[in-house]
């Protein structure tokens, strides 16, 4: 059973156990996108016995809450809906049943609504809350909807909103380190009377990778296997059932520039021009929706299997060979034969040809939609980051002067920013001064606070010039200053983890390596897309053929191939990063072999054979969110190990999805 079905039967469980009927939901505004991805909302009436919808954060007048017998709130835990309850509270008749749905309600947030809504629970029926409901008052009961992390084909998501929550990872690192352990338990053992994963391998990158894993092995693991297996259970776990996962967590402040890019997949680029909830476009065009064409991509069959993880390029031309194939067998169609048999599949396949019809009018015009948005505000800002690798830092600074002499989008000059300051390892000073003070005549006296915090988060780098310009005037950019040492780890991870040149990065990981042509994809049906057969290398998905850095690191666990600039040959069988010059960034490295005796002649456990293997799986935990972008590196990652016959399933758990504009909301916000 999939995590998101086990969500929405939680959800309807608990709303079956509301046993007033003609109730008014009263909804979360934020839980909405996760809603319409798990149900419809016919589906869920039915499940709840409620017949209207408004929203938490809307006043609304008593006379609104006088047709109906009861209230269902579903909520999620925060102090601002905690003040929204408040207010409701205070508007509704004192004669209707509250029903409080509450996901994964904890102890804490029960006490704040026990006393926001003046219940009567005593401190020692909250400390032993075990329950998946509890009255409050006569008139007021709180239920716990219990969810799991969110699936989207091999990605699952802790948050319920697909928010990566970038401020977290950056501000309270230790609350999403938390989280996403606790989620990993829900993956590794998903009911309590089964286990799916046990860990042969760990790997981490980074100061809280490592404080994942330490609080994986020494807390939650433990905790769990004590807490809800037998000693039966317990034992099988621990001598019979072989090992079969191996996990690697990674951070986001390895690569920031991943982030920064606007992406050029299917998939990345409606997220980072229109907004995607789940698999919702949030702000399709007016021209586009006049058409009434479906927002809703989750049973398109032609984005799932065919366009999601293409090149934009490549699938404008996969659009174009579907229409040619959808107009000759419609021609086809036309064609009087005599043959019965030829009549049956002609009548068979209109359905199928009529659908493909409209699904190609629909990606063809959101696919203009984009070109029209990409010409009328990204082009020049695409141009520079197609040319950012090859350009020189003096026209860096021309380009961000250029786009404030432009009034550009503030989120654009200020990616473009810190995109030259990691390119070039800082911004001299004197440089920094005058990008300042025209951002200041720009955008306000804010703009110094947003770039102030840039610093202090060290997404940008200053440089300090010594005295006397002569190095400068022969266009010598001075060398960078000493790395600082990271922060204590939990305190916040605005760490600046380049202890390397990024050059040398560049040039040793192979980011932006070399390719013919890129192939387009073939075939002419909406067949699930190889793009191992269709791109050379992962390098299809962001601007200057850039291949992600969290990407290259999980890859060089299996494969070397790609290190061209200074080949290094794995050794051994069992994934490692031997050899490899992972100490160019700087944080912790993790390499634990817990159970992998690839390298050992003979494969026996306490004394005894292990199982036979089932599925082997790569777990990906990603600190601080992941692109679109990634996500189709990592599908692409999926299909080298398929063609390679390494039998491991890809699972990526992370906090949510992250782009340049939610990364930077943080900072100008």
């Amino acid at each position: 059973m999939s995590f998101n079905t086990q969500t929405l039967e939680s959800l309807t469980a608990t709303l079956a156990r509301v046993l007033t009927s003609n109730n008014l939901l009263v909804l979360d505004r934020l839980l909405s996108p996760l809603i319409n991805h798990l149900t419809s909302f016919l589906n869920l009436k039915q499940s709840g016995k409620f017949n209207n919808l408004i929203w938490l954060d809307e006043p609304q007048q008593t006379e609104v809450f006088d047709s109906f017998n009861g209230l269902i709130v579903l909520l999620q835990e925060s102090p601002s809906n905690l003040a929204l309850l408040a207010q409701l509270y205070n508007t509704v008749p004192k004669s209707l049943k509250i029903h409080l749905i509450v996901s994964d309600l904890s102890k804490s947030f029960l006490y704040q609504l026990n006393d926001t809504l003046a219940g009567n629970l005593n401190f020692r029926s909250l400390l032993h809350f075990q329950q998946s409901q509890i009255s409050l008052t006569t008139r007021i009961k709180a239920y716990s909807w219990k969810t799991f992390p969110i699936e989207d084909e091999f990605v699952l998501f802790s948050d319920l909103q697909l928010d990566a929550h970038i401020d977290h990872y950056l501000d309270e690192p230790l609350k999403q380190v938390n989280e996403l352990a606790s989620a990993l338990i829900q993956v590794m053992f998903p009911s309590d009377t089964s286990f799916k994963h046990k860990l042969r391998n760990i790997y981490g990158k980074g100061d809280h990778a490592k404080l994942f894993i330490d609080l994986l092995n020494d807390h939650k693991i433990p905790e769990y296997l004590n807490a809800s297996l037998n000693p039966l259970e317990l034992e099988f776990y621990r001598t019979k059932f072989a090992s079969n996962t191996d996990l690697v967590v990674l951070e986001r402040n390895l690569d920031y520039t991943s982030v920064l890019f606007n992406q050029l997949n299917y998939h990345g680029l409606i997220n980072d021009l229109f907004g995607m909830e789940f698999t919702q476009i949030v702000n399709i065009p007016e021209d586009v929706e006049d058409e009434k064409i479906s927002k809703n991509l989750k049973d398109d069959v032609l984005y799932n299997n065919t366009l999601k993880h293409l090149n934009f390029s490549s699938s404008g031309l996969k659009l174009s060979k579907l229409a040619k194939y959808v107009q000759q067998q419609f021609k086809l169609k036309d064609n009087k034969s005599d043959d019965l048999d030829d009549i049956k599949k002609i009548v068979s396949s209109l359905g199928s040809l009529t659908l493909k019809q409209d699904l190609i009018k629909k990606h063809t015009m959101i696919s203009e939609a984009i070109i029209s948005k990409i010409n009328a505000e990204y082009e020049e800002y695409l141009v520079f980051q197609n040319d950012l690798f090859e350009n020189d830092y003096k026209s860096h600074l021309a380009s961000i002067k250029h786009f404030i002499d432009s009034n550009f989008d503030q989120q654009l000059i200020f990616s473009s920013l810190i995109l030259v300051s990691i390119v070039n390892n800082g911004i001299k000073e004197r440089d920094f001064e005058w990008i300042l003070q025209d951002c200041m005549d720009l955008f306000g006296l804010e703009t110094a606070l947003a770039l102030e915090k840039l610093i202090t988060y060290k997404l940008i780098r200053l440089l300090h010039e010594s005295s006397g310009d002569f190095f400068s005037n022969l266009g010598i950019t001075s060398a960078p200053e000493e790395v600082e040492k990271p922060n204590t780890v939990g305190i916040t991870a605005g760490q600046d983890v380049y202890s390397s040149n990024y050059a040398l990065i560049d040039k040793y990981w192979n980011l932006h390596p070399i390719d013919e042509d890129i192939a387009p994809a073939n075939g002419d049906d909406e067949e699930d897309v190889s793009l191992i057969d269709s791109y050379q290398n992962p390098s299809f998905t962001l601007p200057s053929n850039t291949v992600p850095i969290l990407y290259r690191l999980v890859e060089a666990l299996y494969f070397r191939d790609f290190l061209k600039y200074k080949p290094t040959n794995n050794l051994k069988k069992r994934p490692n990063w031997e050899n490899l010059q992972t100490d160019m960034f700087g944080g912790a490295t993790v390499d634990i072999n817990v159970d992998d005796r690839s390298d050992i002649r003979g494969k026996r456990v306490n004394g005894t054979e292990a199982q036979p293997r089932g599925s082997e799986y790569l777990v990906i935990v990603l600190l601080g969110g992941i692109t679109r972008a990634e996500i189709t590196c990592f599908k692409y990652l999926q299909q080298k190990l398929d063609r390679h016959n390494k039998r491991k399933k890809l699972v990526v758990l992370t906090s949510g999805i992250v782009n340049n504009r939610s990364m930077l909301e943080f900072f100008t916000g």
